[in-house]
């Protein structure tokens, strides 16, 4: 697995961008208008606005020469930054390139002068929510519910 900056792959990152929201959207429907009021197109069609250097990151992970999977990064305000798109293709899962992504991710935000890093999630993302719970992401009792979906959870 190879992880790079995905800024030189727009093509990549669409791709994995629109089956990442594919799964949410088909998984609750409603998650569209949560992707609306987030301006997602505009997203899409220049993720460097929202994930640019040097307060953001997108990253794509490469296997076999293939996309497999994406994260991104984006500062809130201050020293407070977001984890955004995590994703993993079906077929690459169980490879540890989630955790590779969250790792580099990570990294980055230290290293970038973040001191909080926030994220949303669904509950039935289980693997996602383990993965953040070890890496001491997910507190006991801070998830909480949003007002996109009945079973949001923002950490």
């Amino acid at each position: 697995m190879e992880l790079k900056l995905g800024y030189a792959t727009p093509e990549a990152v669409r791709e994995l961008f629109a089956e990442y929201t594919h799964m949410l959207v088909a998984h609750d429907p409603y998650f569209q208008v949560y992707l609306d009021l987030q301006h997602y197109d505009a997203e899409v069609a220049d993720p460097t606005q929202k994930y640019g250097l040097p307060d953001g990151r997108l990253y794509v992970a490469w296997c076999d020469g293939q996309p497999a999977g994406c994260i991104a990064l984006r500062r809130l305000a201050g020293t407070t930054c977001e984890l955004k798109r995590l994703y993993v293709r079906p077929a690459f899962r169980g490879r540890g390139i989630a955790g590779a992504m969250m790792q580099r991710i990570l990294d980055d935000a230290r290293a970038i002068g973040y001191t909080a890093m926030l994220l949303d999630t669904l509950p039935f993302l289980t693997s996602a929510i383990r993965m953040y719970r070890a890496l001491g992401l997910i507190l006991p009792g801070c998830c909480l519910t949003t007002h996109h979906t009945d079973g949001g959870m923002h950490m």
